[in-house]
C-alpha cells in the first residue's frame, strides 16, 4: 500500500507481526528495546519531576556530562548516516540502492534519539521555541539550533523522495551540505570556548564531521551486513568497508594531531592531554581505530565486519563522553578549598536516559525492516 507514493505495510503484515508478537517471536532485539524504553522512561520521569538537583551528577564544575554526550554521540552518527548515503549514491550506486532507505532511515531515528537525550537536559524543553522568536545569531548554540532543525526536515524530505523513487541530485547535494554545516556548527559550538583548553581548537568541527562519519558508516555497515547475509549478496556491504578504512584513517590523524598540539603547550588547562596521554592512545587509537583497521584488513567477511562496526561504535560512545567531560577536569578559574582535578560519574538516571535512546533506535529501525517498511515499489524518476 502507497500514501502519496510512500510505502505503507499493509494491514495484514502489520496484524501478522503483531500476532507473531504476542506469541513472542517478535524478535529478541525488539523485547529487550522495549524493556530498555520501560527502564529509560522511568529515568527521564524521575529526571522532570524530582529535577536535575536529585537526579543527576553535573554540578557548576561539571555542567555537561552523560546526557550531552550522548546527544552528540546520536547527532554525529545521524551525519555520519548522511555522508555515507551521498558517498554511497555518488560512487557505489547500484551496490548501495537497496540499502538506501535504511541508511536514510536511520539518519533519521538516531537524530531523533540523540534529541530526546538533550531534551532531557534541558529542562525546560517546552521553552525550545524560544530559538525562534528571540534569536542570537553571535551564538553557536543558536545556529546549532537552527542546522539541527533543517537537517531532521531534509532527512525527512530525502527519505520520502526515496520511497517515491524521485531521485532529485539537488536534492542529494542539499541533504549532503546542510549537515555538513550542522555538525560544524556543533563543532564550533565545543571549538570556540576558547575558557576549555581540552575544547578550543579550529580542529574540532573537522574531527567532528569525520569521527560522526565513521559513526554512521559503522551503524549502516551493521545493517549491510545483514542484508548481505540475508539476501546472499555480499557485494552489498563491500563499500561500507572500504569507507569504514577511510574514516578509521582520517579519524586516526586527526586524533593524532588533536594529541600532539594538546602535549606541545604548558599553558594552564593543557595539562588534561598529558594526564590522559596513555589512556588516549592506548584506547583511543589503538583500540578504537587501529584495532577496527586490523580487523576490516584481514577479515572481510560480514562478521568481520560487524565486529569492526561494533568496536567502532562503542569507543566513539566513550570518546564522545571523554571530549565532553574531560574538558572540565582542569578548573580554569580556582577559589578555595576548590580540587586540582575535577572528577565526574553519571547517576543510574543519566545511564538510563543512554539506555532509553539506544533502545528507541533499536526497536524502531527492527520493527519497521520486520514490517516491510523499507520495501519500495513503483518506477524510478528524475
Amino acid at each position: 500500500m502507497q500514501i502519496y507514493g510512500v510505502y505503507v505495510p499493509k494491514k495484514e503484515r502489520l496484524l501478522s507481526y503483531f500476532s507473531e508478537f504476542k506469541q513472542g517471536k517478535g524478535g529478541l532485539i525488539v523485547y529487550l528495546a522495549i524493556i530498555g524504553l520501560m527502564l529509560g522512561g522511568v529515568g527521564f520521569a524521575s529526571i522532570f519531576i524530582l529535577g536535575h538537583g536529585h537526579t543527576i551528577n553535573t554540578s557548576s564544575q561539571v555542567p555537561w556530562g552523560l546526557q550531552i554526550s550522548t546527544y552528540v554521540y546520536f547527532a554525529l552518527v545521524s551525519g555520519g548516516c548522511i555522508f555515507t548515503n551521498f558517498i554511497g549514491n555518488m560512487f557505489f550506486h547500484e551496490k548501495y540502492k537497496p540499502l538506501a532507505s535504511r541508511v536514510i532511515f536511520m539518519g533519521l531515528i538516531t537524530a531523533i534519539a540523540g534529541f530526546a537525550s538533550l531534551a532531557s537536559e534541558l529542562g525546560h524543553v517546552e521553552r525550545m521555541y524560544m530559538f525562534m522568536i528571540s534569536p542570537n545569531p553571535t551564538s553557536p548554540m543558536f545556529w546549532m539550533s537552527v542546522w539541527y532543525t533543517a537537517d531532521i526536515s531534509i532527512l525527512l524530505v530525502e527519505y520520502i523522495n526515496i520511497q517515491r523513487h524521485v531521485h532529485s541530485k539537488a536534492l542529494l547535494y542539499t541533504s549532503f551540505i546542510i549537515p555538513v554545516i550542522t555538525y560544524c556548527s556543533l563543532g564550533s559550538l565545543f571549538g570556540a570556548v576558547g575558557t576549555m583548553p581540552y575544547y578550543y581548537s579550529s580542529l574540532l568541527p573537522i574531527y567532528f564531521l569525520f569521527s560522526g562519519f565513521l559513526s554512521g558508516n559503522a551503524l549502516c555497515a551493521i545493517v549491510a551486513a545483514y542484508q548481505s547475509k540475508k539476501t546472499g549478496n555480499l557485494r552489498m556491504m563491500r563499500p561500507f568497508m572500504r569507507l569504514q578504512k577511510i574514516a578509521l584513517s582520517a579519524v586516526f590523524v586527526l586524533t593524532f594531531c588533536r594529541i600532539i598540539i594538546g602535549l606541545s603547550s604548558h599553558l594552564t588547562g593543557y595539562e588534561v592531554f598529558r594526564e590522559t596521554f596513555f589512556q588516549n592512545v592506548i584506547f583511543g587509537i589503538g583500540g578504537a581505530l587501529v584495532i577496527p583497521f586490523m580487523i576490516l584488513m584481514y577479515r572481510r567477511t560480514v562478521g568481520g565486519l560487524v565486529l569492526a562496526s561494533l568496536i567502532v561504535l562503542g569507543t566513539q560512545f566513550m570518546a564522545r563522553l571523554d571530549l565532553v567531560v574531560e574538558g572540565f577536569r582542569v578548573p580554569v578559574f580556582r577559589v578555595y578549598d576548590m580540587p586540582e582535578r575535577i572528577s565526574y560519574f553519571p547517576s543510574i538516571y543519566e545511564m538510563l536516559v543512554v539506555l532509553a535512546s539506544v533502545s528507541l533506535v533499536a526497536l524502531v529501525f527492527v520493527v519497521c525492516e520486520k514490517t516491510g517498511l523499507f520495501e519500495i515499489a513503483g518506477k524510478e524518476t528524475h
